[in-house]
């Protein structure tokens, strides 16, 4: 076996080896190359999958919708001076980019000073400056403040800082009939205000009267504010609905799957027994049990969370615990078919012979790789938990006064529908496209993760 060659035994065993010369190992040319470049550069999974959803035009579409309702809702109230609570008096029953008697009046001030602060414009029924109290204001850096010694009402505070006098306080009376120069001057001071003090009071002098263009509520409440944070609250509660159900759902899902046998069979049935129940009838049981403690709890919590599902309400709780109950059930189908596909395959297999642990197989191996079905199911579970949380607000099991949803900003527009049917038509047409978008773009999300649809 001395001077045995592997390569050239192999080689010589190549049907016509002999026939190769040195040109035939030669470097390849250009053209050669060029000829073997690839048409277009592998791409991941999902990447693949992200061109494929932005080649959908529809779901694009819908994305851009869902973006502006998005952006409506969470930034919009940062833009306007109105609060989803406050009322403000003699403007209830307002139209569409109306304004109400007296600010009507008020704008009679715009462009004729650098700001001003008028009586009118403080929501609730005390719309006046108190008594022995110092207000302050701030502008362009510096801090202006005057003690005020009586109630003052119906007034507006100008503020004119190239002026001689630059504070000064007219009637709404005396702007109404052009007298301005029946403004009094008022005494003032620059420099730091004792902010701590319960007697000290800061004014947000404002250049123009914001419109109400969505109108007002009988009872003065501007309605676009009302309809942006009613946006917010169906947003919110559809995507922490569907993280619950995706949570359980999956967790649910996996172990039946996994387990198989005598133990599947048990948890399907447990399935098929909680599809079988009634979800509103659930909400209103949960309403009636769980009120008095829920609400006990929350008034006794100093939590931020309890503050915040104070406002929200005992019956987004409620709703809440509907999802965590009765809607991880389809989740739980679709995970669990997953599973049993791919618990059969070889690298489970593998898994299970090193002695890898099922809790490690399910968090490393088939969860990753129910990903896109565990995706899309999610995605289209936010519409549909909008929807319940909007027709349970309808019946008024959801929010509580004076916080607010879509659903009920509809229920509460029904009494005057003939009158305003305005106070329908705008939370109703944001509820109706926030529910169209996010299916399109669950749909969208579906043809862009299966496979089999791929173009």
């Amino acid at each position: 076996m001395k001077g045995f060659n592997l390569f050239q035994l192999n080689v010589d065993r190549i049907p016509g080896y002999d026939a190769l010369g040195p040109e035939d190992f030669a470097s390849a040319t250009a053209e050669e190359r060029e000829a073997m470049v690839e048409s277009r550069a592998s791409v991941s999974y999902w990447r693949d999958a992200a061109r494929r959803f932005k080649a959908n035009k529809v779901s694009m579409a819908a994305l851009a919708l869902f973006l502006l309702i998005f952006l409506f809702s969470y930034l919009g109230p940062l833009f306007i001076p109105y609060n989803y609570s406050d009322q403000y008096r003699g403007s209830g029953k307002l139209g569409p980019g109306e304004y109400s008697k007296a600010e009507q009046i008020i704008k009679k001030a715009e462009g004729q000073c650098d700001g001003f602060f008028a009586t009118a414009l403080i929501p609730g029924s005390l719309t006046n400056l108190s008594r022995n109290t110092t207000y302050y204001f701030k502008y362009n850096g510096t801090t202006y403040s005057f003690y005020n010694e009586s109630a003052v009402s119906n007034a507006v505070l100008l503020f004119s800082a190239s002026s001689s006098t630059p504070l000064s306080l007219i009637t709404e009376s005396d702007l109404d009939a052009g007298n301005m120069e029946k403004a009094e001057p008022l005494q003032f001071s620059t420099g730091a205000v004792d902010t701590s003090d319960l007697n000290t009071q800061e004014l947000k002098l404002i250049k123009r009267v914001f419109p109400h263009i969505f109108g007002t509520d009988s009872s003065g409440r501007d309605l676009m504010a009302r309809t942006m944070y009613g946006g917010r609250v169906s947003i919110a509660v559809g995507i922490i609905a569907a993280l619950i159900v995706l949570i359980i759902g999956s967790v649910y899902g996996s172990v039946s799957g996994l387990a198989g046998g005598r133990v599947d069979f048990v948890m399907m049935r447990i399935v098929d027994i909680i599809y079988s129940v009634p979800d509103v009838l659930i909400v209103l049981l949960l309403q009636v049990v769980l009120k008095a403690p829920l609400q006990a709890w929350l008034d006794a919590s100093a939590t931020d969370f309890a503050r915040l599902m104070s406002n929200l309400g005992v019956g987004i709780i409620s709703i809440f615990i509907t999802f965590a109950a009765l809607y991880w059930v389809g989740m739980s189908r679709i995970v669990r078919g997953q599973v049993l596909q791919l618990k059969e395959q070889e690298f489970v297999t593998a898994a299970n012979a090193l002695g890898v642990p099922g809790r490690r197989i399910v968090k490393r191996h088939l969860l990753p790789n129910c990903v896109g079905q565990l995706i899309i199911a999610t995605c289209l579970q936010i519409p549909s938990a909008i929807f319940l949380e909007s027709f349970l607000s309808f019946l008024g099991l959801g929010v509580s006064i004076p916080m607010t949803s879509l659903g009920s900003l509809c229920s509460d527009a029904l009494d005057t529908i003939t009158l305003y049917p305005y106070r329908l038509l705008f939370p109703g047409i944001i509820l109706t496209l926030l529910v169209l978008s996010l299916n399109l773009v669950g749909d969208g999300i579906r043809d862009a993760l299966d496979p089999r649809l791929k173009k």
